[in-house]
This record gives structure tokens, sequence and C-alpha cells, in this order.
């Protein structure tokens, strides 16, 4: 366009300004109008008044999220002149490096200055969205995320939003509370795992019963553990009057062995008849006495 604009042109120029950009300083010359928004919260949006050779005019508008103060022409298009480590035509991503919190549009509040929620690098001090739990960050460029790093108060996870192996969330204490997780305590004989679910319950082994793990279910008594009856006065009875002792173990009498006393000790002995051995003994002697009382008959 010719440096000599006719007035009518420039006239035209300006009563676009007025009517599109009366929020705008007109910084440069009708050639390369540049309509640039009253700085408010450090950043805001523009619009770009300029004519072509044939006088008309044409508006390009730069939405820059609150992340510049001015529009600039690059490559053929109107760019933002991106600020607070923010990149792209319209400011908004942040910077490589700089994404330890995620992106955010600049924004008018709080009033007089607004926030810029500039962009951090990633590993500053302060700035994570760790929720309290860690004021470092690291930047995965491979995946493109940024993660907390050494989470406290035995919190893990990209924000330090879940609980460690072992505990569980507090479910009436907000995640930036110290005491956000508790420990599930799960009692190491009982339970299969440290692990436990969202309620604080522990998985247990076969038997055992409670939220740690620490009681029995019925028909199984606690011995370094949860294990199962050996007898009992309902299902499990000991034979041949033997008697139950502590749930584990039938106190035979001498002439039955077995869990619950069912065999006699001589079964499968030869000549043994299942008999008592009180009954085999005194039947012995009886027999002894009319063997004795026999001979005693017999003539001299």
């Amino acid at each position: 366009m010719s440096e000599n604009v006719g007035s009518d042109c420039i006239a035209l120029l300006l009563l676009a300004l007025i009517e599109a950009c009366l929020w705008c300083v007109f910084l440069l010359s009708p050639l390369r109008s540049v309509c640039v928004s009253l700085s408010f919260a450090g950043a805001v949006e523009c619009v770009a008044v300029r004519l072509d050779a044939n006088c008309v005019v044409l508006f390009h508008r730069c939405k820059c999220n609150l992340h510049a103060d001015q529009c600039i022409s690059r490559d053929g298009t109107l760019q933002c002149d991106c600020q607070h480590n923010t990149t792209g035509q319209d400011c908004a991503r942040c910077e490589k490096g700089y994404k330890a919190k995620s992106w955010k549009p600049g924004s008018y509040l709080p009033t007089p200055n607004g926030s810029p929620n500039t962009c951090e690098a990633a590993g500053s001090v302060g700035n994570c969205e760790c929720y309290g739990h860690s004021n470092r960050c690291s930047y995965i460029d491979f995946i493109n995320i940024v993660t907390c790093v050494s989470c406290k108060h035995n919190t893990r996870g990209q924000n330090c939003q879940h609980c460690r192996l072992g505990y569980y969330r507090n479910a009436s204490a907000e995640l930036d509370d110290e005491n956000v997780c508790i420990e599930c305590n799960c009692n190491q004989l009982g339970s299969l795992h440290a692990r436990c679910n969202e309620t604080g319950f522990c998985q247990c082994r076969d038997g055992t019963a409670g939220q740690k793990c620490e009681d029995c279910t019925f028909g199984y008594t606690w011995k370094q553990g949860c294990i199962p009856y050996v007898c009992d006065d309902e299902l499990l009875l000991c034979q041949n009057g033997g008697t139950c002792f502590q749930n584990q173990k039938c106190l035979c009498p001498p002439e039955f062995k077995g869990v619950l006393c069912e065999q006699a000790r001589c079964a499968g002995q030869k000549g043994c008849s299942g008999a008592t051995s009180s009954s085999l003994s005194l039947g012995a002697a009886l027999l002894c006495l009319l063997i004795q009382g026999l001979l005693l008959r017999l003539p001299a």
C-alpha cells in the first residue's frame, strides 16, 4: 500500500478504530496499525485493524487468553506476543519446561490487578499442584506430563492425590490435609497382604474376619493365625470316650488313637479283636484261674 494514503482512507481507518477498538490504543502508523488493549492484569486480548491496497478495512483479532499485551505479525498471520511462559498463536499452552502447573488462561479477578496464571518451571519450589504434599515437580518430556516428586504424608500419584499402598483415604479429610491417608494396619497373620480397600477393610485369609483380619470365623481358632477346628462339641465329636482340648486335639483313652479317637491301638495286629487292653487282661486272668481249677481236679 502506498505511503500516501488519502484522507478519506485515513478517515475510514480511524472510524473503524473508533467502532471496533474503543478499548485500544492506536500505537503505530495507519499502514501498520495495531490496536492493543489497555493493560489489565498484565495481559489482555488484542484487535488489529489495517487497510489493504484498496483501502478496505481488515480486522484481525488475537485471542490471547490474557497472556499477551500486544499482537504482532508473524509468518503472514497476526499472533499474540505471549508472556507468562506461554506459547502458541493464542498463548494457549505452556512452554516446554514450564509445565509444573497445568495451563490456565489469565483472569481479571481478583480486582484490581487480576491473576496472570503464569506457567511455572518444572521442579520449581512451591508451584506444584500436589495438594501441599510436595513442593517439587518433574516434567516427563516423552509423555508430556508434570508429576509431583517425593509425595509426603503417605500420598502418591501425579498430584499426590492417592494414598500409598498400605494406606486408605480418610473420608472426613480434604485432599490437602496432612491426615488424608490412614494406615490400613492389616494383621500380618490374618491378612493376605498389607493393602486395604477404600473403606479400610483388609483382604483376609480363609477363616479370618474383621476389618483388620484379627478375628476368626466359626469353625476356626486363633493360633498364629486362624486355623480350622480339629474337634468340637457339635460336629467334630471325639469318639470312644475322647475329650476335645481347645478344639485342636482329641484326648483319647489309652486303647484308642486317631484324630477323633476312632481307631483301636491294636487295629490291624494279629489276634487283635478290637477289645480294649484292660478287657484283654481281665480275660487272660480268668482263663488262667479256670485252667488252674481244672488242673487241681485231675487225679494225682
